[in-house]
């Protein structure tokens, strides 16, 4: 299996901060995942419908997770969003098997 453990990020505590409109606001996705991976490899994973701010809420979160890999003193990170539900394996599948960036 691809994925050790995984949460759904509600009431943890983990948002991503975002300025849109001249103000900061906090991004909340839907699940970490971390990867069956040697080392410490984690994925963010969003699923969405429709969300006006999905670029805004994207960039962000790709912004956040390449900064903090760079940093490396938690682990190597990645951000995923899914609008179909089966296409949730096949984003893991690929965090799982590639670099994550």
């Amino acid at each position: 299996s691809a994925v050790r453990s995984f949460v759904k990020n509600a009431g943890l505590g983990f948002a991503i901060p975002y300025f849109h409109n001249g103000a900061m606001h906090e991004y909340i996705p839907d699940f970490i995942i971390r990867l069956d991976r040697e080392g410490e490899h984690y994925v963010i994973l969003e699923t969405k419908g429709f969300d006006p701010l999905e670029e805004v809420k994207s960039a962000a979160a790709e912004r956040w997770v390449r900064a903090v890999s760079a940093d490396g003193q938690f682990g190597t990170w990645g951000y995923a969003m899914v609008k179909r539900v089966a296409d949730v394996k096949k984003v893991i599948e690929e965090h799982g098997m590639s670099p994550i960036h």
